[in-house]
């Protein structure tokens, strides 16, 4: 059963002027491209790794959300339910009765096992193209409902069922204020989506697909190195400001972020290795200085690298 929005009335403005549109016929196109670009890739691993909540795309028709992004579910009690079968179509029906309730703002929601879920739309000027869902946490410490409970245990062997009360209990429990700034940070990323999604509705350039290919697998080849955008425009072909919003149309992100971001993967890829020092990881993926390095990863990932490096040994 769903419940009134939690604390709907104060959300920021960007997310109170969307509107539920039909759906545009376009939108299964825009929606795999959306969830195939590197600004959302990139995007969603830094917002799971910093806020230790899950972040789905899901298709404007809820049905439609390719399976593996329809379940994706961080906390262990969600994944076990999803494991057993027991709330794969009520997730399902719960994205969907949150989708209908969307009108001119996004929409947050505690399901029948008390889970809360927000849906924020990405909007377009055809209308809706997907969604971004998050949440999937408590937000209270309410136990979980016995009703609930006493029907979903006579789907699951004995063991199974005391599994669910512990994990639910064991759950991180957010603040309001926590899961509302959470939901900023989300609600700026949809405005970044929607511009996103308005330009691939725009017909591409024939030639830009090519300057952006060739634009990335040189990035990829020099990764390690310094690159500069006059570099990058002269293997291209093209002027540097052509270049850069070329780039930035198809895939949402500058030419220095995208670089940026990359090498950020790379290095913690490296800090893996406890033979490597700090200094070198610097080095090798193409960052002029330590300093310069430091703050990247810190913007990234919302750790130092230092941080970072601590964690993998725990």
């Amino acid at each position: 059963m769903l419940v009134s929005p939690r604390g709907a009335s104060s959300l920021p403005y960007w997310m109170t002027k969307t509107t539920h549109n039909s759906i545009p016929k376009e939108a299964d196109t825009i929606y795999t491209e959306l969830l195939a670009t590197d600004l959302f890739s990139i995007y969603r691993t830094a917002f799971e790794q910093v806020t230790g909540q899950t972040l789905a795309l899901i298709h404007p028709d809820i049905i439609s959300t390719p399976e593996d992004e329809s379940s994706r579910c961080k906390n262990d009690f969600c994944s076990l339910m999803l494991d057993t079968e027991v709330c794969k179509n009520r997730c399902t029906e719960h994205t969907l009765d949150l989708s209908k309730r969307i009108d001119q703002q996004a929409f947050t929601a505690t399901c029948d096992a008390n889970i809360t879920t927000t849906l924020i739309p990405v909007n377009t000027k055809l209308g809706i193209v997907a969604y971004l869902r998050s949440g999937q946490v408590r937000t209270d410490n309410k136990e979980i409902d016995p009703d609930f409970f006493l029907k979903v245990s006579e789907a699951m062997p004995p063991h199974v069922a005391r599994d669910v009360v512990y994990l639910f209990d064991e759950a991180k429990v957010y603040t309001k204020d926590e899961y509302k700034s959470r939901l900023t940070l989300l609600g700026a990323f949809a405005l970044q989506l929607s511009d996103l999604a308005n330009n691939l509705l725009i017909k591409p350039n024939p030639k830009s697909g090519g300057i952006v290919d060739i634009t990335k697998r040189y990035i990829h080849e020099k990764l390690s190195e310094k690159i500069s955008l006059d570099a990058l425009a002269e293997n291209a072909n093209v002027t540097n400001s052509y270049l850069c919003k070329q780039f930035k149309k198809a895939t949402g992100l500058t030419v220095v972020e995208y670089i940026n971001r990359h090498r950020i993967e790379m290095a913690k890829e490296l800090l893996t290795s406890k033979n490597v020092r700090i200094i070198e990881i610097a080095y090798e993926t193409g960052f002029q200085s330590l300093s310069q390095f430091n703050r990247s990863f810190h913007r990234y990932t919302g750790q130092s690298p230092t941080e970072y490096k601590a964690e993998l040994s725990n």
